[in-house]
């Protein structure tokens, strides 16, 4: 998951691969007015939903947002304040086994990537079927 901030404009972008490392499918998305971190944790729920759409029952979220990982880490039990963390709980609830992993901004260059593709202030979720796209 990567987000991009251009005065006021904030987009995130991932993507979903197997555990072998393929390409399953990469998203993108205009936010309205929110924060980095609400933008990371859109990201999340995002790729958790498009997995989910899928049938995986394991997920492996990877994330360079240190402070989206706390924040659904400390708030495990699912009775967060913040109602986005609380989403995500409801459903990481949804998978037999997940886990959340800290990876360097540079080895998510393919979700920024995703997230400078948007141009518009359109809300919709775009799909990525192939990752040259």
């Amino acid at each position: 998951d990567s987000v991009r901030i251009d005065e006021g404009f904030v987009a995130d972008g991932g993507y979903v691969r197997e555990y072998n490392g393929e390409w399953i499918i990469g998203f993108s998305r205009y936010l309205e007015n929110c924060t980095i971190l609400e933008a990371e944790l859109w990201g999340i729920l995002n790729g958790l939903n498009l997995i989910l759409d899928r049938r995986f029952e394991n997920t492996l979220i990877q994330t360079n947002c240190i402070e989206a990982i706390n924040a659904i880490m400390q708030d495990s039990s699912g009775n967060s304040n913040y109602a986005l963390v609380r989403r995500i709980h409801r459903t990481l609830k949804m998978f037999k086994q997940w886990k959340i992993q800290h990876i360097p901004r540079e080895e998510n260059l393919i979700a920024d990537s995703l997230a400078k593709t948007i141009q518009t202030r359109r809300i919709s979720l775009r799909l990525f079927e192939d990752p040259s796209s």
